[in-house]
């Protein structure tokens, strides 16, 4: 044993830990994402997700709220874990791994405003960001590919209408996310045990866990 580290303490090199959180809405001209403004270098005055440094005594997706409510006042989100980015070289301040976390919410209550290390908080196009710091326009991209998948082969919107909504507005949330030709996202719904009718009329619900899919998992949006 001579010469090796003792107890539980490690001598190489490990990376630190930052949570994101990506917020989406759907707004007139088509899907927003809430972005902050960054206030102190690195990339000072670009565009980031909310997010920061994970505590070493916090669970990750509540790290991604608490820096949520911190950087734009906005909390009480449902987080979902979306993915994680860890290229090398992303960050210049250390060899950092993220762990981003997503919810799509209806947002018209929603008013964001800059907070701790933002200067500004606020909505902006998925499809067409400012300029981003550290890879979050790469991050951003993917986002964006990820909840048209979700679109294209699942559902989106669990979370805008709890009560439960008409087909129309499904309909249109869809071909926001996808254009004119997507498919019908009810017909899927229903075929995938996603959705169910609420009598009597022509309203429909998401189910709260629809089989194979336990807590919604991997459907974030």
């Amino acid at each position: 044993m001579s010469g090796e580290s003792q107890g539980y303490t490690y001598p190489y090199p490990r990376p630190a830990v930052t949570v994101d959180a990506a917020v989406l809405r759907p707004a007139a001209a088509g899907i927003e994402i809430l972005l902050i403004q960054r206030g102190h270098e690195p990339f000072a005055g670009r565009f980031a997700l909310p997010g920061g440094f994970l505590d070493m005594d916090e669970e990750p997706v509540a790290g991604a709220a608490r820096e949520l409510g911190e950087e734009t006042g906005i909390s009480g989100l449902d987080l979902a874990p979306l993915m994680a980015a860890g290229k090398v070289g992303r960050d210049p301040r250390a060899r950092c791994i993220t762990l981003i976390f997503g919810a799509l919410v209806k947002g018209d209550d929603l008013h964001p405003r800059g907070g701790d290390d933002a200067s500004h908080a606020g909505w902006y196009p998925l499809t067409a960001p400012p300029a981003m710091a550290f890879d979050h326009a790469d991050l951003i991209h993917e986002i964006a590919e990820h909840l048209r998948w979700q679109a294209a082969t699942a559902i989106v919107g669990r979370r805008l209408w709890p009560e439960g909504f008409e087909p129309g507005a499904l309909v249109a949330l869809h071909r926001s996310i996808l254009g004119q030709a997507a498919d019908d996202p009810i017909e899927r719904g229903m075929r995938l045990g996603l959705l169910e009718p609420v009598p009597p009329g022509q309203r429909y619900r998401f189910r709260p866990r629809p089989a194979p899919l336990p807590d919604w998992h991997p459907l974030v949006w």
